[in-house]
């Protein structure tokens, strides 16, 4: 590992950030691509041959009206439980062993070290762990915020969607860099993600928001413009329908690999910044890096937990603000297909 100078470090506007971001990824953009892809691709190859056995067997079945013909079907159940295998699998391995080296990668390069793919898995040691702890909780608080938005009248009402945005978009991808940079368990780590996103609650989201464009536009654009020529042309080019459905799944598989591997590195990259932007603005580090000269000392000197509430008042008004903005935003695009339709109605009448 290549030390170098110490960066000068200071508070970054939005787009100061996602220049940043897009420097430093594309500076290190074999090393964050390997460290996803050793983990990734054996995964994406594993899937892909259970979507296939999957979708072949679909395929079989399609004439059988007979339940018992389903539940006997071994290469069926043979897919299904292959598909939930190999999800489980890329939780761990993706979601937390990956996502934990990749973070520490690119606070490293960030901070002035040369690391390499080898050395971003090496520095993580067992913080996969609680990342992967961290991850499940934020989920059983997802579980828990959609209930509340259900369940709940009026005030449940007003936040559960709020809510259910900021725990997936802001504080699930913001875990890792608290878990591997503060060494932090599983719960303290949500906690603090928690109390280190809400001090900016709307510069975030609007970040986040570009990232979500970016995502668009990189990824499920291309990806979805595919998967609909392949699902319409590729098996009407063979008499044999499964062999059609066997190479679309192969070729969706390849395509989505290629734009996840160019996208998910930058997002990690992005929200890396976001953490260290959010420690300089609220926690002096750039001081406390200064003041010691040893980043993994900085990092380590980060405040004790929270004594505010978990949610504040101020929390469930922000939470009340955006879920009232999705909702003006949705009835607005919908206005605009409807009128959209109506117009075209009219135009073929004439």
């Amino acid at each position: 590992m290549e030390t170098q100078p110490l960066p000068s470090l200071r508070p970054l506007r939005l787009g100061e950030l996602l220049d940043q971001a897009i420097r430093l990824y594309r500076r290190n953009f074999l090393t964050f691509i390997g460290i996803i892809a050793l983990v990734y691709v054996p995964l994406m190859i594993l899937q892909t041959a259970s979507t296939t056995i999957l979708s072949s067997s679909l395929v079989s079945l399609r004439s059988s009206t007979s339940p018992d013909e389903i539940f006997s079907n071994y290469a069926y159940w043979g897919g299904m439980l292959s598909t939930i295998v190999v999800g489980f699998l890329q939780f761990i391995f993706v979601s937390g062993i990956a996502t934990g080296a990749l973070t520490r990668a690119v606070a490293d390069n960030y901070l002035g070290k040369t690391t390499s793919i080898l050395d971003a898995y090496r520095g993580i040691g067992k913080s996969w762990l609680p990342l992967i702890g961290g991850l499940l909780f934020v989920g059983l608080l997802i579980i828990a915020a959609a209930l509340w938005w259900i369940i709940v009248p009026c005030i449940g009402w007003f936040t559960g969607f709020g809510m259910l945005v900021f725990l997936g978009a802001a504080i699930s991808p913001m875990v890792a860099p608290v878990v591997v940079l503060e060494k932090r368990g599983a719960l303290d780590s949500v906690r603090r993600a928690w109390d280190l996103v809400r001090r900016r609650f709307w510069p975030i989201l609007g970040y986040i928001f570009v990232l979500y464009l970016f995502n668009l536009i990189i990824v499920n654009g291309p990806v979805t413009i595919v998967n609909v020529l392949l699902t319409r042309i590729l098996p009407l080019s063979f008499n044999d329908s499964t062999t059609g459905i066997v190479l679309t799944a192969i070729i969706q598989a390849i395509v989505s690999l290629v734009f996840i591997l160019i996208y998910y590195p930058l997002q990690m990259t992005a929200f890396t910044l976001i953490y260290f932007d959010l420690r300089v603005r609220t926690e002096g580090f750039d001081l406390a890096l200064l003041t010691t000269g040893d980043a993994d000392q900085a990092l380590a000197t980060s405040p004790s937990q929270s004594n505010e509430r978990f949610i504040t008042g101020t929390d469930l008004g922000n939470f009340a603000i955006l879920t009232l903005a999705a909702a003006g935003i949705y009835i607005f695009f919908v206005a605009l297909v409807a009128a959209g339709l109506f117009l075209l109605g009219s135009l073929s009448g004439l």
